[in-house]
């Protein structure tokens, strides 16, 4: 076989095989960020214990919803399970403690807050800059790697305290 030719192969090798590839990381990135939000739950601390049980409520539809639904009823917080529910933009968010806002759905960012306006709800979301608009939380990917900032102000305002352990972790604390 030629070079020329073993290079071709090789080129078209790695076009059929990049998506899968692709895929798989996005698979295990989706994984992550769900670990992620399951984690930061168990390093937070609300004013007032949450009962059970725990609702983690997600806005709309999201790439995370398969590997959310895996953390329905997995203990958290002193054996509180957590309850996935998924809530519409206009929906009430009476009983969630924690809100998952995908990058998705950032037009609603605004609008889901002032309607939170300081209630002890953990916010966290994938969206880039959503920690500046009012977000606790932001997952973000910088250099293939993922990591998250805590908007430590907003989370005052609600009441809610974050572990140190959680806080040392994070790439960038707002407000501390």
């Amino acid at each position: 076989m030629s070079r020329p030719l073993s290079r071709r192969l090789a080129v078209v090798a790695m076009a059929l095989l990049w998506p899968a590839a692709s895929a798989l990381a996005q698979v295990d990135e989706r994984a992550l960020k769900a670990a992620y939000l399951f984690n930061f739950i168990q390093f937070t601390q609300w004013p007032v214990p949450p009962e059970e049980p725990f609702r983690l409520c997600v806005l709309g539809r999201t790439p995370l919803d398969e590997h959310l639904a895996r953390l329905e009823g997995k203990p958290v917080l002193n054996g509180l399970h957590v309850s996935i529910r998924h809530v519409m933009p206009r929906e009430s968010l009476a009983g969630c403690h924690a809100l998952y806002v995908d990058d998705s759905q950032r037009q609603q960012v605004d609008e889901v807050l002032g309607r939170l306006a300081g209630a002890p709800v953990l916010t966290i979301t994938d969206g880039d800059g959503l920690a500046d608009r009012g977000m606790m939380i932001e997952i973000h990917k910088r250099d293939a790697r993922l990591g998250f900032e805590v908007n430590l102000k907003v989370a005052r305002r609600a009441n809610i305290n974050f572990s140190a352990r959680m806080l040392k972790l994070a790439s960038y604390v707002a407000g501390g």
